[in-house]
């Protein structure tokens, strides 16, 4: 639980000593960057949250939760612990604070504050409630409620109770964005998580065949890792190469979820070499689809699947791709959000999660809308 070091009570409230605030816009492209690895600074404050929506009766409604501690209202969030990622940490907190499994739509703009001396930041997400039979739910440990001494009260506000009853300012930042991609039709979207496979044993050592070679020690633990970042989006569906080394990346949450792996010869290293279009229509048509997937390629075919990615972006589009070969590290992973929109499908973001967040350091990169560097 986080203290109350914020200004509170309406958009006019205080808002602490050096604290900077920016527009939604501008706090987007704020922690997108430019195409660079966004490192924190050490003694960064990591958390993560989500801004859990429906539509009822025609109106948008987002979830609140009261802390009784400090009698504030405010988005269900909280600080990472050890080996968290981002998504699995708004996921946990969610879970926690409200009792509910959701899945992660669309990144939303994140909030900087100060607290206690270090520079705190929140990362927050659309999500939505998981079906009751939802497989990426399956793959999740166990979570529990939080005691009534942290969060007594959850309720579900229209947008309009949401700006009287959420008690800082700028938690409404996150706010204005949902509303805003609610208007426009593109708050409910797919999610195309695009894994380059974990490290495999290097090529000099494998006396076997290319297709053949697995990951390797750090490849297999990386993998294990991937699990709860594929289930925090909900993923239903998993396509991948056949190589060993992609089966290898996806077959922890394929086990712990309980889905098939549909194999694409089209995407080896291989068949993209002899024939790059027929890569090309596999990602185009998974853009297509309707179902949270996971799709798990190589280092080589990353230049058609991001230009494939990057055809069914817009302007509007939040985030950018990689642009710097390798594109992507060794179980690095892209999430494009696919809006599906009368001119076809529309990617409205991309955001892009490149290591765990165990220690927050200079290393620890942003999880949204940044690009490795080569």
């Amino acid at each position: 639980m986080d203290p109350p070091d914020r200004g509170r009570v309406g958009r006019a409230a205080a808002r602490p000593p050096g604290h900077v605030h920016r527009a939604p816009a501008q706090a987007a492209r704020a922690q997108q960057g430019s195409g660079q690895v966004k490192r924190f600074p050490t003694g960064t404050v990591l958390a993560a949250g989500a801004l859990v929506w429906r539509v009822k009766d025609g109106e948008l409604q987002v979830l609140a939760v009261h802390r009784p501690r400090y009698d504030d209202w405010s988005w269900p969030k909280g600080k990472l612990v050890k080996g968290e990622t981002l998504p699995a940490c708004a996921i946990r907190e969610v879970a926690e604070e409200t009792g509910k499994d959701v899945i992660l739509g669309l990144p939303l703009p994140s909030l900087t504050y100060p607290v206690h001396g270090r520079t705190k930041v929140v990362r927050y997400w659309a999500a939505q409630v998981a079906d009751a039979d939802s497989k990426a739910v399956l793959a999740r440990p166990r979570i529990l409620t939080a005691p009534k001494a942290e969060v007594d009260k959850t309720k579900w506000l229209t947008v309009e109770q949401a700006r009287e009853r959420i008690t800082f300012p700028d938690d409404l930042r996150p706010l204005d964005r949902l509303e805003e991609l609610h208007r426009a039709g593109l708050l409910d979207t797919v999610a195309v998580v695009i894994a380059r496979h974990a490290r495999a044993k290097r090529r000099k050592a494998w006396l076997g065949h290319d297709d053949a070679r697995p990951l390797s020690k750090s490849g297999i633990a990386r993998a294990a890792q991937l699990v709860q970042l594929f289930a925090a989006y909900g993923a239903t569906r998993i396509d991948s190469s056949p190589a060993a080394r992609c089966i290898e990346t996806v077959k922890p949450y394929a086990t712990a979820a309980g889905l098939k792996i549909k194999k694409y010869p089209d995407l080896t290293e291989a068949a993209h070499a002899e024939n790059p279009l027929g890569t090309a229509s596999i990602v185009a048509s998974v853009l297509g689809k309707r179902r949270n997937r996971v799709v798990c390629v190589h280092r080589p075919t990353l230049p058609t699947v991001l230009a494939m990615v990057r055809g069914a972006m817009r302007p509007a589009t939040e985030g950018t791709l990689p642009s710097r070969n390798p594109y992507l590290p060794a179980g690095g992973v892209l999430v494009a959000h696919v809006a599906d929109t009368e001119d076809g499908p529309f990617v409205a973001a991309v955001e892009t999660h490149l290591v765990k967040h165990q220690d927050v350091g200079p290393r620890v990169e942003a999880a949204v809308g940044v690009s490795p560097e080569a």
